[in-house]
């Protein structure tokens, strides 16, 4: 078993162990800002909307859900359009467009859905689209054929 040299042992138990620290910490929790709507609030789900912290806008997954009615049209066009309008939406209530996204993440319920939902994806961006990861997933909340969550930057 390999040693950790003394500096790094010493390093570690200065950030970890050391008070000040803890409370720089604490101090820099209370730059974040916790974004919740009233649907979501009233949903009693555990979740925010988004978190906001240092400008940058961590979105939670979108479902193509209009709030407080549920489901639009089954099926992965106009669940990817309500999906998108959401996120859209959420934006603007804190002041930033679609061109803020710098991340998306996709989840698909099915891959064969892929080339459907990069139809509808690109009517919400002006041709300059974040980057962007994406993936099969076995079972989505609510049954849902798309789930996309962001990351913007103020």
């Amino acid at each position: 078993m390999r040693l950790l040299p003394i500096s790094l042992v010493l390093l570690l138990q200065a950030l970890f162990c050391n008070p000040s620290y803890s409370n720089e910490l604490r101090d820099q929790q209370s730059d974040l800002s916790f974004i919740a709507n009233d649907a979501l609030k009233e949903s009693g789900f555990p979740l925010s909307s988004a978190v906001e912290v240092d400008g940058w806008v961590f979105l939670s997954g979108a479902l193509g859900t209009v709030p407080g009615k549920g489901f639009v049209e089954r099926g992965i066009a106009p669940e990817t359009r309500q999906t998108m309008k959401n996120i859209q939406s959420l934006l603007l209530n804190q002041g930033l467009g679609m061109d803020r996204i710098v991340k998306c993440t996709v989840m698909l319920a099915d891959m064969s859905d892929w080339s459907a939902f990069n139809d509808v994806y690109k009517e919400f961006f002006d041709g300059e689209y974040p980057a962007r990861s994406a993936f099969g997933a076995n079972g989505l909340a609510a049954e849902a054929r798309v789930e996309v969550e962001c990351i913007a930057r103020r």
